[in-house]
């Protein structure tokens, strides 16, 4: 077995490439970020020499593993590898150096057994054990599980099947977590939901859940929902819902998160939502954050046909990862999913690395919270029809989820660091004084306030709705265009103020109607490429 261990000290060059690259900083040592893992077949060596730059740049302690030396003949067999990452793995849990760190790893090449070009570009999954499972392809063993199926260590794959692709993904990635320019999308999450099928009672879990969800999330976030049910106000008819989706997904967020069924060709109940050509034409120049799916089959990798999430991470233009399931999934699993990761940005500091977000998912899948009667209820709607226990079925999904992209990857999220003080409670029509206080590095900056109506609330007054007849289709069509841009309309005023030093004053004036009992105040500050953020949330004067 040949590892090449870069970060403590210099290479004597990268795979004979001539690079050698300068120890990290001590200041990013002094964060220890841990250790970070590739398996790579030889040929994708070059293609990934700036990632691997970057990773020990940034502190890791990296290790390459290349295929020809931890697998053996037979290439479809993973436990080798298996085997070989866990000493690994254990090595840096037990080192004192790197006892603050945690492991990320990353394997290099496809899986599954479609379109692959040569054999030897692939670094082949482990069989699943449990349920529907078992004998099915799964990198989950490669994460080191609990005995409950939580994943230890975050497990990322590059699904590429030559050079060119692994050339592409590395790119995007670079391209992603380096980008520092103030933007929206840095403290955005995009939410699509596709209709859940089952009628009225089925879309108000749906909408109570996501309400729940939204009310738990930091006020530093903003949202844009689309929601396929007429009964919600996030609701678009057909063709507005797809372009208005991709209008949403070119624009850029941090994450997008798609909660509904699909099928690998695409999503929504009939697979034709966004399509496999949706995503594989889509173009994301600035914020290409990665997309969680709770969908089936988005990962699919079969002689069958890519899932629609395999295509979107072989788009050089699209999402920089993907999360999301390889077979047909089950709602309790989404649900527990989605908590998972959103439970990752209800509180600063929020993660750092997308593994650590995925490592959430994991950890909703396998001990979040979910009663037995709206176990019961989703089991009979979408899933084994009461057959399969809870405890298994949570197992196989573990087995079933996989993250494509790297798991060090950076999440360019704005740092925390604006001090905001405000004279509330805040009451109708009134002005807001807000006073702030910036770090060193903002000095001097410009800062933009606003006052938002909180993420799990509705406007006060939305158009209503013509009767549902052919002579009222073009007008409930406008209608529900209005509705869906004042639902996702949340900013109700909004301040300017140059900072004197690291100190800045404005007020803003409410509106006259407040139909809420709380706002959010949101303060974001920025100067050349350092960007800073602060919110709060102000209570109603009754």
């Amino acid at each position: 077995m040949q590892a090449f261990a870069i970060g403590r000290r210099r290479s004597k060059g990268l795979w004979g490439l001539g690079l050698s690259l300068p120890l990290a900083s001590a200041s990013l040592a002094a964060e220890m970020p841990g250790q970070w893992i590739v398996v790579t077949p030889a040929a994708f060596r070059d293609a990934l020499a700036p990632l691997i730059e970057l990773r020990q740049r940034q502190g890791f302690r990296v290790l390459v593993l290349l295929t020809t030396e931890v697998l053996p003949q037979n290439r479809t067999d993973g436990v080798a590898l298996q085997a070989t990452l866990r000493d690994h793995t254990a090595d840096a849990h037990h080192s004192i150096i790197q006892s603050k760190g945690k492991n990320y790893i990353l394997l290099v090449g496809a899986f599954g057994a479609a379109g692959l070009p040569e054999a030897t570009n692939t670094v082949p999954s482990v069989q699943g054990r449990v349920g529907r499972m078992k004998g099915e392809l799964t990198d989950s063993g490669y994460g080191e599980p609990t005995q409950d199926g939580t994943p230890t260590a975050a497990v990322g794959r590059f699904p590429a099947r030559d050079a060119t692709e692994v050339s592409a993904m590395v790119q995007k990635t670079l391209k992603f977590e380096c980008d520092s320019t103030p933007a929206p999308w840095r403290n955005r999450l995009l939410l699509l939901i596709g209709n859940p099928g089952g009628g009225p009672l089925a879309e108000m879990f749906v909408q109570q859940t996501l309400s729940h969800e939204l009310a738990s999330l930091h006020p530093s976030w903003e949202a844009r929902t689309l929601f396929n049910a007429a009964s919600s106000p996030y609701y678009l008819p057909r063709p507005r819902d797809r372009e208005a989706a991709l209008r949403y997904l070119g624009e850029g967020n941090l994450f997008s998160v798609f909660l509904g069924h699909s099928y690998a060709a695409g999503l929504g109940l009939d697979g034709k939502f966004l399509t496999r050509a949706d995503w594989a034409a889509l173009s994301i120049p600035k914020g290409a954050g990665p997309l969680f799916t709770c969908g089936c089959f988005a990962l699919q990798s079969s002689s069958q046909g890519d899932g629609y999430g395999l295509t979107a991470m072989r788009n050089p233009a699209g999402p920089v990862a993907i999360v999301g399931a390889t077979g047909e999934t089950y709602s309790m699993a989404g649900l527990l999913a989605v908590k998972g990761l959103l439970a990752c940005v209800r509180e600063p500091p929020f993660p750092s690395r997308l593994g650590d977000y995925w490592l959430g998912v994991g950890a909703g899948l396998a001990r979040g919270k979910l009663d037995e009667a709206t176990f019961a209820l989703l089991d009979l709607a979408d899933g084994s029809g009461g057959k399969v226990p809870l405890a298994i079925q949570r197992r196989e999904h573990l087995e079933m989820w996989m993250l494509l992209g790297d798991p060090a990857l950076r999440m360019p999220v704005m740092p925390q660091d604006v001090s905001l003080r405000v004279t509330g409670p805040i009451g109708a029509g009134q002005q807001l004084a807000v006073s702030g206080l910036l770090p060193d590095r903002l000095k001097g900056a410009a800062v933009h306030l606003s006052l938002a109506r909180p993420l799990d609330s509705v406007p006060t007054s939305l158009e209503a709705l013509a009767p549902n007849s052919a002579t009222n289709r073009d007008a409930r069509e406008r209608a529900f265009i209005a509705r869906h841009q004042s639902a996702n309309s949340f900013v109700l005023a909004t301040a300017e103020a140059k900072a004197s030093g690291n100190h800045f004053v404005a007020s803003l004036a409410a509106p006259a109607n407040l139909g809420w009992s709380n706002l959010v105040l949101r303060a974001s500050a920025a100067l050349s490429n350092e960007v800073g953020l602060a919110a709060t949330s102000v209570p109603v004067q009754p």
